[in-house]
């Protein structure tokens, strides 16, 4: 299994961060460049969103529980939402969402400081990676769902 993990809100004011990831299956002959790379091209035909898809840009132009349900039809879909206090708590919330994988690739900006994985991983460029795309809107999905415009603590 590989998975494809992104965040949102780490930058933001408020302290509620979602984590959301994509997990595809390992497949014989296809490298992680290029699982969900079908599914964004479509996504982003259907919405006319040019350039990296985004979940500003699905929340603005589509459908957005339509478009989550596609994913999940592709991927098992995960998340979490915590209240970031400090980087061992994001490191334990990260290591779960990557359980069971034989690699996670992450979002080349997710690792902060000397944070490391106890998990095979590699780090990439959203804008060449199709699943860390999925894993963002994702993640943009479950964090107004779960954090909305306020700020919480879980």
């Amino acid at each position: 299994m590989i998975v494809f993990i992104d965040e949102s809100g780490l930058k933001d004011v408020c302290n509620c961060v979602v984590l959301g990831a994509v997990a595809f299956a390992s497949s014989r002959g296809a490298t992680y460049l290029e699982l969900g790379r079908h599914l964004v091209d479509n996504i982003k035909r259907m919405l006319r969103i040019g350039g990296e898809l985004k979940w500003r840009a699905v929340k603005r132009r589509g459908n957005p529980e339509a478009v989550i349900a596609l994913i999940e039809k592709a991927a098992e879909l995960r998340y979490t939402a915590f209240h970031y206090k400090n980087p061992e708590g994001f490191l334990r919330e990260l290591e779960e969402l990557a359980r069971d994988a034989a690699l996670a690739v992450l979002d080349n900006q997710l690792l902060h400081g000397d944070l490391r994985p106890g998990f095979r991983y590699v780090e990439r460029d959203s804008r060449r990676t199709p699943g860390i795309q999925l894993a963002d809107v994702v993640a943009g999905y479950y964090r107004e769902r779960l954090c909305g415009g306020r700020r919480v603590v879980l």
